[in-house]
């Protein structure tokens, strides 16, 4: 699965370099992250396409980012203070 995952962030990177805005692509790299226990770089990512979606007024897919940050940040017992300002 790990290879699976791998692949996966490879391509996501390259749809990022096209197009910086793609908030799907930023999405999908936080469940590869996530699939390698990438915790930190998962909540990046995932930070990110909420910021483009919040940015797009995309409410539907913000809420879904929103929920997706509440999962990894139980998940990897971690809270946003300690990840920085998602700016940044």
């Amino acid at each position: 699965m790990k290879a699976v995952y791998e692949k996966g962030l490879v391509e996501y990177k390259k749809a990022v370099k096209k197009n910086p805005q793609d908030a799907n692509a930023y999405f999908n790299m936080s469940k590869a992250f996530d699939g390698l226990n990438e915790g930190r770089k998962a909540i990046l990512a995932a930070r990110k396409a909420q910021q483009i979606w919040e940015q797009k007024k995309d409410s539907e897919n913000s809420a879904k980012a929103r929920k997706r940050l509440r999962e990894l940040y139980k998940n990897y017992n971690l809270n946003p203070q300690e990840l920085g300002s998602p700016n940044s």
